[in-house]
């Protein structure tokens, strides 16, 4: 099993990435990462050499502080044999769980396959905002692919465990998270869908 990846978010600059065969892929292509060596991802969006910090964040006067505001409360959904939660807190707008609507209906209704298709829409949540319990449904495997995958335009997805000096949200998950690239989140350091906002950000 690999060690947990370490995740340091500086003071209003770049994301600090350490890990051992740590493995990169931005815009859907690997980026080659020197082993043992420390990689800095920007984190202000105005980095001309994306993803990786260039220091502009010194210059634009980013501040990563996140905003003040009421922290929601988690949703609590009760199957026959499978509970979900979601903490809003967490969550990226991905729209992943667009499925579980439909699924969690036919659960109800008795569906013996339902549970299971859940479980696997949950896992596929990228920011880790949602989880599930159940006594009868295995944890899908993982799928398999980079540690860090960082999307075109978009946010930067850890899919491994990882250790961060941030507090998670509650009952979100340390092996998958999404976070901020764009400098627009009020959620810093985790990612909150604003990236849609920026025009030609990569």
């Amino acid at each position: 099993m690999n060690k947990p990846i370490s995740l340091t978010v500086l003071d209003n600059g770049p994301l600090k990435i350490s890990g051992d065969d740590l493995t990169l892929n931005y815009c859907g292509e690997p980026v080659a990462v020197e082993a043992g060596k420390d990689v800095y991802v920007c984190r202000c969006g105005e980095s001309q050499n994306p993803p990786f910090c260039d220091g502009s964040h010194s210059k634009s006067g980013f501040i990563a502080e996140p905003a003040e505001g009421a922290t929601k409360d988690i949703h609590v959904w009760e199957g026959k044999s499978i509970r979900t939660f979601f903490n809003p807190n967490a969550c990226m707008h991905a729209f992943y769980c667009k499925p579980l609507k439909e699924l969690r209906k036919r659960e109800l209704e008795g569906d013996a396959d339902a549970a299971a298709e859940i479980a696997s829409v949950v896992q596929s949540c990228p920011s880790g905002a949602l989880s599930y319990e159940s006594t009868d449904v295995k944890t899908p495997a993982a799928v398999a692919g980079p540690a860090i995958d960082i999307m075109e335009g978009g946010e930067l997805r850890v899919q491994q465990k990882f250790e961060i000096n941030a507090t998670l949200n509650e009952r979100q998950d340390d092996a998958r998270a999404t976070l901020c690239r764009c400098g627009l989140s009020k959620n810093k350091p985790w990612c909150d869908g604003r990236h849609k906002k920026r025009d030609n950000f990569r």
